[in-house]
């Protein structure tokens, strides 16, 4: 059954929406068939929530128009940006393949964490040009390609029309507008009349491509800027919002973006009154979404995502959940609505099945999305997909440390590469992400990371590795005395060494360079005499490397023996040391390395002596 539609103040006038769409398309089904192939119209918002919308729940934000879109497709309930962040997400988009498998991981420009325990890797801060972008695919079947909008894509030489748009008004290298109001500074987007409202320009312009363009196919990529900071809007409409904010106390009644969704949903009425105007509406596929959850930061935030957790920037539903909806005349049923969970990757292929293009199929051009034409078809039909999957090996201010997490039916596992916890929600019974059941079932944890795992091994995803910046934080005993010196805690030096957060991991891994070594200090209260031990482990044929154990001024070395397997972790004693009461480093440098690896070493222990 489908779910229920969410209450608003637009629910009633939605229903009979849905009620005049359905008599509609019984009209339209009895119409003469055509061959032509559909116009393509796809809507990406900036950092629009999952919940802002009438038809999605919000109680604050009035938009008859999406909800009018809403009444004649289908809405799905369970969908997922690509990424946390706004850039992955549309490369995604665009290609069909995860952001990394395209190795754009992070908004183009990126923050920068200089002091962070990890660096990113070496990203892509560009569309890459050896992927074919819907665009493409579009402009090669006959389609007038036209870009509107933000792009963050990269700048000259990786604008709109190098990746496959005849024409390009407002995209470039920015991620936000200078200024909402003309004079707007976007050098791709000429400036309109003085104060003229940015999204309201937009619309015009989508406005007269659809009519310039009325007698052929046309793919018309609106990324309005639009509900990206600064938040800006006409002021009148922000008074509006401002008395209604007054007598509307929550989370979501912030006067200046509900007035910029005002203009969001006015410049969307307008594209469906032109559509409607030139006969094109049953000719039409519209797609509606956004690139990350709402904005949720800042001392009065933009939007509310609740009852998810979290927003952009973060690995909760609240920073991954969008809306989406589709529209493809003669296929969705109108007010229908999907729980399946989708993603960003779908839309490429969806939107290429509706014109009847044959997807590559080659090693190097296989793309990740999933063809949703079933579903548009048939609400409960199965869809061939074993997991979703993200990986952001990056900071960001809206809480994200470095993670990867992977959602499999109902239960998501979030996997943070500073540390190795992991969090595990079931999603079916607990969609606030508010009871983390990592603890309590750690054989499921185990089988999603190992799903994850192979997931990032076969789309190639980059890791993040040790920033020698980073200072670690001395370790003091436990209340026996034992010092433990686990790998999550060590500050790495070098190039490839790094911690694997795995839980089958769980260690220092990747030591493949002789000169990387690992560190820890040490903060002892009371001198006192120590037995060191290593918790090692090592596969056949790598066996032999020599290492050094530096404990303040004392050192110990052995040899690293075979285990059966880098992570068959076997304890071994190397000696013991005295030490003085006081912070003291503790350093593990090998010394030769005569096979593929030295080793993979989870733990240095120091236990006390009794005397």
């Amino acid at each position: 059954m489908s779910p229920r539609l969410p209450p608003s103040p637009s629910a009633p006038r939605f229903r009979v929406l849905v009620t005049v769409a359905l008599a509609l398309l019984c009209l339209a089904r009895v119409a003469p068939a055509t061959n032509a192939p559909p116009n393509v119209i796809l809507i990406v918002v900036d950092d629009l929530g999952a919940h802002d919308l009438g038809h999605t729940g919000s109680r604050f934000h009035a938009t008859p128009a999406l909800d009018r879109l809403a009444a004649s497709g289908m809405t799905f309930t369970q969908a997922y940006a690509a990424s946390t962040v706004c850039s992955p997400t549309r490369a995604a988009i665009l290609t069909g393949k995860y952001p990394a498998r395209l190795r754009v991981t992070d908004w183009i420009r990126g923050h920068d964490f200089p002091q962070a325990k990890l660096r990113p890797p070496d990203w892509t801060r560009q569309l890459p040009h050896a992927e074919i972008t819907l665009a493409e695919h579009l402009r090669q079947l006959g389609y007038a390609t036209f870009h509107l909008g933000k792009w963050h894509l990269g700048g000259d030489g990786s604008a709109p029309e190098d990746h496959g748009f005849d024409r390009n008004l407002g995209g470039d290298h920015r991620g936000q507008p200078p200024s909402y109001f003309s004079p707007y500074r976007i050098p791709s987007l000429p400036d309109g009349p003085e104060g003229e409202y940015l999204t309201d320009r937009e619309a015009l312009e989508a406005v007269r491509f659809i009519a310039a363009s009325k007698d052929r196919p046309f793919f018309l990529n609106y990324w309005p800027y639009t509900v990206h900071t600064p938040l800006q809007a006409p002021a009148d409409l922000v008074a509006t919002h401002r008395r209604r904010a007054a007598e509307h106390p929550g989370p979501q009644n912030h006067p200046t973006y509900a007035a910029m969704i005002e203009r969001l949903d006015a410049a969307v009425a307008r594209i469906l009154d032109a559509l409607d105007a030139h006969g094109l509406t049953e000719r039409t596929l519209i797609a509606f979404t956004s690139d990350n959850g709402g904005l949720v930061l800042g001392q009065h935030p933009p939007t509310s995502n609740a009852p998810l957790r979290a927003g952009k920037g973060s690995p909760y539903e609240g920073g991954h959940r969008v809306p989406l909806t589709l529209r493809w005349p003669g296929v969705t049923t109108p007010g229908s609505w999907s729980a399946t969970p989708v993603s960003s990757i779908d839309l490429l292929p969806t939107l290429l099945a509706a014109v009847g293009a044959t997807l590559p199929d080659t090693p190097g051009t296989r793309i990740d999305g999933r063809n949703l034409a079933p579903l548009l078809r048939d609400p409960t039909a199965a869809l061939d997909r074993e997991a979703l999957f993200w990986h952001y090996p990056h900071y960001h201010p809206g809480g994200s440390t470095p993670y990867a997490a992977i959602r499999s039916g109902h239960w998501k596992l979030i996997q943070y590469y500073e540390t190795g916890r992991h969090e595990l929600y079931d999603l079916a019974s607990d969609p606030g992400e508010s009871n983390d059941l990592a603890g309590a079932q750690p054989e499921r944890v185990l089988a999603l990371s190992r799903q994850l795992f192979a997931w990032q091994n076969r789309v190639g995803a980059q890791w993040p590795m040790a920033n020698p910046r980073w200072e670690s934080t001395p370790i003091a005993p436990d209340p026996d005395g034992t010092v433990r010196l686990h790998a999550r805690h060590a500050k790495v030096h070098g190039e490839v060494l790094r911690y694997e957060p795995q839980p089958f991991k769980d260690t220092l891994g990747w030591w493949t360079r002789a000169e990387d070594s690992a560190s820890w200090s040490v903060a002892l209260d009371q001198p006192g005499r120590f037995a060191v031990e290593v918790l090692q482990g090592c596969g056949k044929g790598s066996g032999g490397s020599t290492v050094d154990v530096h404990v303040a001024d004392q050192s110990l070395a052995f040899t690293v023996l075979e285990t059966g397997g880098f992570q068959d972790f076997v304890r071994r004693p190397i000696g013991e040391v005295d030490l003085p009461a006081g912070t003291h480093p503790v350093r593990v440098q090998p010394a030769s390395k005569p096979g593929l690896a030295v080793m993979d070493l989870r733990e240095v222990t120091l236990r006390p002596v009794l005397r």
